[in-house]
C-alpha cells in the first residue's frame, strides 16, 4: 500500500476502555454512557472497522483487513483507503479510538453457533434490540449484558452483526436473508434462534393503536348515534357560513374549554349564531400541516379558537402563528387561564405574538357569544370586525386595525359567570360524540372557584374566593356519558374535590356509573387543601368500589416563611399529614404537587420538602413557578417588594430568597430524585443508608450529584442515570453495572463498607427495575428478608426509633411481576399527566399504584418464537 509508510497510518489504536455501542430509533451510536464526548452515528459496516481494534490494530492495517484480508468478505465492496482512515480519524476525534499498547484477549468470544443447535421451525416472527441494549468494545469481541441469566456474553464479530440487525424490529426472515456475510444460511438460522434463546431479542412492539382494547378503552365505540353537527369534518361540505375550527393541544382527552365553547356558540339565542357559523367538529391535528392538508383545504379562513393554560400556552401560540403566516385572512381568539388579564401584561402578550387578535379574559363561554355577534366576513374572504362595536364586549382585548402590533383597544372587565348551567354540557349535547383522538381520559367540572387566594395562583383570585356549583343532575349525566363511553380515566378539575356535602355524593355516584360500565376505571382529584373527615369517607367509597383512585395534595411548599409570602399560611399542613394517613390505610396513591422558585424558598428549604416527602413515602411532582398573568404574584408592587425575575417565558428565575445559581441547583437536585426516589432507581439504597447509616436521603443524593458533576466519566452508569434516565427511561448495558457503581459509591464517597445487608438492598433494588429480557414474575431467595425489613420500617407515623437491622432478619423470598408492562413501555406515546411514576416493578413492598395508562402489549417469548 502507497501510504503505507505515513506515521499516522502506523500509530496503533485501540477502542477506548469506556466507549460503548447503544441504539435509538433503529441507529446506531458509538459514545461514552457518561455523556462527557458526543454521540457519533454509526453505519453498519462501522462494526466491522472497529473490529481490528478491540484488541489494537493500525490505521493501515483495519484498512487492509477491510480491503483485502480476512474481513474484506463483510463489506459490499472493497473501501477506499482514504475513507478508511478518514473514517477512524473521525472515530479517533469523537474518542471511540485512542492511541495504546496491543491488548490480549481477556475471555472467551462466542461465534455462529455448531451444526446441530437449534433452528426455528418458522422465521416470521418479529424480533427487536431491548430498550437496554449496549455493546461494549473489549479485547476480542463485543460485550452485552443478559439480565435474564445474570451474565454478560463475548460475542464474535458474526453474532454482533446479527444481532444489531434487528434493529427496532426485524422479522428473523429478513435478518437471515440481509445478513449474507454472516456465515451460510444455516449458520444464520441456528444463530438468530440463540439470540432469541438467550433473549438477547425481545417480541417486536405490538401497536397499542392497533390493539381491538386500546381502541375501545379509548371511547371509540359510541352507544348512540353520531349527529350529523359533530360526526366528522370528513362528512361535512362547505355552505358559505363562516368556519370556526376548535384546536385542542393533546389528542389523548377530551377538551373540555374548548367543548363548552362549542356549546356556548351552539345554544345562543336559540342556536341564532349558527345560522352564520359553521362550527367544525373538535378533532385533534398532531401539526399545522395536517390542519391545512385537512379541513382548511376544504372550508379555507375562518375563525380558530384557543384555550390557552401554562401547559398548552407555547404550542398554540406556535399554531396561532403557523395560522396567520399560511393565510393572514384567518382570524385568532385566545382565551384561558395563561391568556394574561392585566392590562400591562396583555399589551405586552399581543405586541409580542402578533398572531393573536383577540385576546379573551376570565370565563370566555358568554363572552366568545357576543365577540361572534360583531364579526363578519371582509371582502376578500377574511374575518374581520369594527373596532368601535367589538369594544362594546365586555372582558376582551384586540388588535387595532393598522401596521402598528402595539395598538391594542381593552374593553371593561366583565363580571363572573353566576349561572353556569346556562351554557350547556359539550358531554351531553354531543360535541364529543364524534371527537378523533386516542383517548385516556375526560375531564368534569362540578363546580368552579376556590376560597384561597395564594399569590401564585389565579384560580382563587379569578374567581372571588366564591365557589359555584353546576347542577347535580348534570353532573350525574356527564359521568354517565363517561363510563357509557368507556373512558378510563376521569379527571375531575374542581380545585378543593371533598370541600362540599354533595361531594360524596358525586363519589357514590362515579362508583355506581361503573358498576354499571366497568368505566370509569380510575378517578384523578385536587382533594380540598384542609383535608376532613369527608375525604375519608369519599376514599372508602372509591376503595369499596373498586374505583382506582389517586389523591393529588397540592402542598406546594411546607416551608414557613414561604407560606406565607405566597398568602398560603391558612391552609395547614397537618391535614395534609391527616390526608396521607387516609390513602395510607386504603392502600391508594397519592402524590404531592411542590414548585420550585416560589418567592420565600431556598436550596435548604426545597431539600426539605423532598426529604419530608420520601420520609412519607409521598411521590412528588414539582414545577417551575410561572408568573401566570392573572395571578396576585404578577401584580407589579408584588414583583417589586420581593425582586421577582423571570425569563422570556415569565418563569421565575431569582427572587430576594434565591439567586439564579441557587434556582438551577433546586432544579438539578429535583431531577435527580425523580430519577432515584419517583421512579425508584434508589428507592431502597436511600432508605437503607438513612435508616441503618442516618445518612439522610435528600444529602446522599447531593452528594452523588456532586460526584458526577465533578467527574462524569467516573461512575458513567450513575451519570447515565441521574443526566439521562428521566427522558430515556432505559439502563443501556443492564442495571447491574448502575448497582456496582453504587456499591462503589458508597464505599468510597460515603465512607461505608459494602456488607451483606446492602448486598440485598442492592439486589432488592435492582430486580425492582423493569427489563424487557426478563420474564415475569420473577422471585428470587435472599440473605436476609427485605420485604419484612423495609415493611417494619416504612411506616409513616410512629416510626421506630430504634432500627432493627436488616442483617438481623432471616433469608427471604422477594417477588417482582410487570403486570403494567412497564418493562415494555412504549416510550413514543405520550400520556396524560397522571402524576405517578409508572416505573418500579410491582412488589410486596412497592408503592400503591393505580394502572399504568401505558401497557405494553407484552407477548410471551414462546408465543413470538414459534
Amino acid at each position: 500500500m502507497a501510504e503505507q509508510g505515513n506515521p499516522v497510518h502506523d500509530e496503533l489504536l485501540v477502542t477506548h476502555p469506556d466507549a460503548v455501542v447503544l441504539q435509538r430509533k433503529g441507529v446506531l451510536y458509538a459514545g461514552r454512557l457518561s455523556g462527557s464526548v458526543a454521540w457519533i452515528p454509526l453505519a453498519g459496516p462501522d462494526l466491522v472497522l472497529l473490529f481490528p481494534f478491540l484488541s489494537g490494530a493500525t490505521p493501515a492495517e483495519a484498512a487492509c483487513a477491510l480491503m483485502t484480508g480476512e474481513l474484506s468478505g463483510y463489506m459490499p465492496a472493497p473501501p477506499p483507503l482514504n475513507n478508511v482512515v478518514a473514517r477512524v480519524d473521525q472515530l479517533q476525534k469523537s474518542a471511540v479510538l485512542q492511541p495504546g499498547a496491543q491488548r490480549g484477549d481477556a475471555g472467551r468470544v462466542l461465534q455462529l453457533p455448531a451444526p446441530g443447535q437449534p433452528a426455528p421451525d418458522s422465521l416470521t416472527a418479529s424480533f427487536r434490540l431491548p430498550a437496554n441494549f449496549l455493546l461494549r468494545l473489549v479485547p476480542g469481541g463485543f460485550e452485552v449484558w443478559n439480565a435474564a441469566r445474570d451474565r454478560s456474553y463475548r460475542l464474535g464479530l458474526d453474532l454482533a452483526l446479527l444481532l444489531v440487525a434487528f434493529g427496532q424490529g426485524q422479522s428473523l426472515k429478513s435478518v437471515v436473508r440481509e445478513c449474507r456475510a454472516v456465515g451460510d444460511p444455516a449458520a444464520r438460522r441456528r444463530a438468530v434462534q440463540w439470540l432469541v434463546d438467550e433473549r438477547l431479542v425481545v417480541p417486536g412492539r405490538v401497536s397499542s393503536s392497533a390493539t381491538p382494547d386500546v381502541a375501545e378503552d379509548a371511547g371509540r365505540g359510541r352507544d348512540r348515534p353520531v349527529g350529523p353537527e359533530t360526526a366528522s369534518w370528513r362528512t361535512l361540505e362547505p355552505d358559505g357560513r363562516i368556519p370556526v375550527y376548535f384546536v385542542p393541544h393533546m389528542e389523548n382527552h377530551y377538551p373540555l374549554a374548548l367543548g363548552m365553547i362549542f356549546s356556548a356558540l351552539s345554544a345562543h339565542d336559540g342556536g341564532a349564531l349558527l345560522e352564520r357559523y359553521q362550527l367544525l367538529p373538535i378533532s385533534f391535528h398532531p401539526t399545522p400541516k395536517d390542519m391545512f392538508d385537512g379541513p382548511y383545504r376544504k372550508f379555507g379562513p375562518g375563525i380558530w379558537l384557543f384555550s390557552n393554560y401554562m401547559w398548552s400556552m407555547q404550542k398554540n401560540l406556535a399554531v396561532s402563528e403557523a395560522i396567520k403566516g399560511y393565510d393572514p385572512r384567518n382570524l385568532t381568539v385566545h382565551g384561558g387561564p395563561s391568556t394574561p388579564g392585566y392590562d400591562k401584561a396583555c399589551r405586552a402578550f399581543m405586541a409580542r405574538y402578533p398572531s393573536v387578535d383577540i385576546a379573551v379574559h376570565g370565563e370566555g363561554e358568554v363572552t366568545i357569544t357576543e365577540v361572534f355577534s360583531h364579526l363578519e366576513r371582509s371582502d376578500d374572504g377574511g374575518i374581520r370586525y369594527r373596532p368601535e362595536v367589538l369594544s362594546d364586549v365586555s372582558g376582551i382585548s384586540f388588535r387595532l386595525p393598522g401596521e402598528d402590533k402595539e395598538a391594542i383597544a381593552r374593553s371593561l372587565p366583565r363580571p363572573r359567570l353566576r349561572a353556569l348551567d346556562q351554557i350547556p354540557s359539550p358531554y351531553l349535547q354531543g360535541v364529543f360524540d364524534g371527537y378523533e383522538g386516542r383517548v385516556d381520559a375526560a375531564i368534569v367540572e362540578t363546580n368552579r372557584g376556590c376560597p384561597f387566594a395564594c399569590t401564585f395562583c389565579d384560580w382563587g383570585s379569578a374567581t372571588n374566593g366564591k365557589v359555584v356549583k353546576f347542577d347535580m343532575d348534570r353532573t350525574r349525566g356527564e359521568i354517565e356519558w363517561i363510563g357509557r363511553n368507556r373512558v378510563r380515566v376521569l379527571w375531575i378539575a374542581d380545585a378543593n374535590f371533598g370541600m362540599l356535602r354533595r361531594d360524596t355524593e358525586i363519589a357514590e355516584w362515579i362508583v355506581d356509573v361503573k358498576r354499571r360500565y366497568g368505566f370509569p376505571q380510575e378517578v384523578v382529584v385536587n382533594y380540598t387543601k384542609n383535608a376532613t373527615s369527608r375525604l375519608a369517607d369519599i376514599i372508602k367509597t372509591f376503595t369499596e368500589g373498586q374505583i382506582i383512585s389517586q389523591g393529588i395534595i397540592s402542598i406546594q411548599t411546607s416551608d414557613a416563611r414561604t407560606l406565607d409570602v405566597i398568602n398560603r399560611e391558612n391552609i395547614k399542613t397537618d391535614k395534609y399529614d391527616e390526608l396521607i394517613g387516609v390513602f395510607d390505610e386504603a392502600g391508594l396513591p397519592l402524590s404531592t404537587d411542590l414548585m420550585i422558585g416560589l418567592p420565600g424558598i431556598t436550596v435548604a428549604a426545597f431539600d426539605q420538602d423532598l426529604q419530608r416527602y420520601i420520609d412519607a413515602d409521598v411521590q412528588v411532582k414539582a414545577y417551575p413557578t410561572q408568573l401566570l398573568p392573572n395571578s396576585p404574584m404578577a401584580d407589579p408592587e408584588y414583583i417589586e417588594k420581593y425582586r421577582i425575575e423571570v425569563d422570556e417565558n415569565d418563569f421565575l428565575v431569582s427572587c430576594f430568597s434565591y439567586s439564579r445559581d441557587e434556582l438551577k441547583r433546586m432544579k438539578a437536585i429535583y431531577e435527580v430524585y425523580v430519577a432515584t426516589e419517583g421512579y425508584g432507581a434508589l428507592r431502597y439504597v436511600m432508605r437503607f443508608l438513612q435508616w441503618e447509616h442516618g445518612k439522610r436521603a435528600i444529602d446522599f443524593l447531593h452528594e452523588l450529584n456532586d460526584a458526577v458533576r465533578r467527574d462524569p466519566g467516573r461512575f458513567p452508569s450513575i451519570t447515565w442515570v441521574l443526566a439521562f434516565f428521566n427522558t430515556n427511561k432505559c439502563m443501556p448495558g443492564g442495571w447491574r453495572r448502575f448497582y456496582d457503581e453504587v456499591r462503589r459509591f458508597i464505599r468510597e464517597d460515603c465512607g461505608i463498607e459494602p456488607d451483606a445487608a446492602l448486598e440485598v438492598v442492592l439486589r432488592a433494588n435492582e430486580l425492582a427495575m423493569p427489563d424487557e429480557s426478563v420474564v415475569y414474575p420473577r422471585r428470587e431467595r435472599l440473605r436476609h428478608d427485605f420485604v419484612a425489613w423495609f415493611r417494619d420500617h416504612n411506616v409513616r407515623v410512629g416510626r421506630p426509633e430504634v432500627v432493627r437491622p436488616l442483617a438481623s432478619y432471616p433469608p427471604g423470598t422477594f417477588e417482582v411481576d410487570d403486570p403494567d408492562g412497564m418493562a415494555s413501555i412504549d416510550l413514543e406515546y405520550q400520556q396524560y399527566d397522571s402524576h405517578q411514576y409508572f416505573w418500579e416493578l410491582r412488589s410486596a413492598v412497592a408503592r400503591s399504584q393505580s394502572s399504568a395508562d401505558i401497557k405494553g402489549k407484552r407477548p410471551s417469548f414462546s408465543a413470538m418464537a414459534s
